[in-house]
């Protein structure tokens, strides 16, 4: 970090900063920020690497474990974790659970895993993110959607289920503690590039979604989703509130 710019944020907390969206929003708040402290669920190795690379973007990371849900309802993990982190001006929430099924009785226990993770543990950071942000200042948490919310595919209403609910949640969020100095909001992409979810997506699916059989070379790039994500928490930004954000190159319209 630079000796004669001081950093634009305080600590920032980046959930599920192991690789692809959540490793490239890490890197690019390292020489912004006091600390940027990523967490990983199973995975230490591949935090560490991430780790590293904000080290070498000239930040400070801070790596912890954090599994979601906590299954302490109210979030005594996350309670611990946010008291590390504080004060925290930025939260970002790229943890994300997949189970491709069929929307079938038979695949109920897959859907109800991914909606525990993706919504209720999104709940509980945000919950226990707003409280400890609202008590040092306030700042900005941005959960991560996806286009999916608006265009169907068969066999992911898990996932876009709960993507859905996290954009309403969002907007709850923010109508609620908006008063108190905080601003959620949601950054919505496309398919990304070298990410473990896009793996779990059938091939047809993703051409589908990018217009047809030669989509590799238009899929995004982390980085590209990452630094709106940055923008987005940022003072420019600092009129928005409770809004979604599409970053799909137009595949969407």
């Amino acid at each position: 970090m630079s000796d004669t710019k001081p950093p634009v944020h305080r600590n920032v907390l980046v959930v599920g900063g192991t690789s692809g969206l959540g490793q490239a929003v890490a890197r690019e708040f390292a020489p912004i920020a006091e600390a940027v402290h990523l967490t990983y669920h199973g995975r230490r190795d591949d935090a560490e690497k991430t780790a590293a690379m904000v080290a070498e973007n000239g930040g400070n990371p801070v790596v912890h474990q954090l599994s979601l849900p906590d299954p302490d309802p109210k979030g005594a993990a996350v309670r611990r974790l946010l008291r590390e982190a504080t004060p925290c001006d930025v939260v970002v929430n790229c943890a994300v659970a997949n189970q491709a099924a069929l929307a079938t009785v038979s695949n109920a226990e897959h859907f109800k895993a991914v909606i525990d993770a993706n919504v209720f543990g999104v709940y509980q950071v945000n919950a226990v993110a707003a409280q400890a942000m609202a008590a040092t200042g306030g700042g900005t948490v941005i959960n991560v959607s996806s286009i999916l919310t608006r265009h169907y595919i068969v066999g992911a209403m898990p996932y876009i289920t709960s993507k859905a609910a996290i954009e309403a949640q969002t907007r709850g969020f923010a109508r609620e503690w908006g008063r108190l100095g905080l601003r959620f909001n949601t950054v919505s992409p496309g398919p990304i590039r070298d990410t473990r979810l896009l793996s779990t997506v059938p091939r047809e699916a993703i051409e589908e979604i990018m217009g047809g059989p030669d989509y590799e070379d238009r899929l995004l790039a982390p980085r590209q989703v990452a630094a709106v994500i940055r923008q987005v928490a940022g003072a420019d930004f600092a009129a928005m509130n409770g809004e979604v954000v599409t970053v799909d190159d137009g595949f969407s319209l």
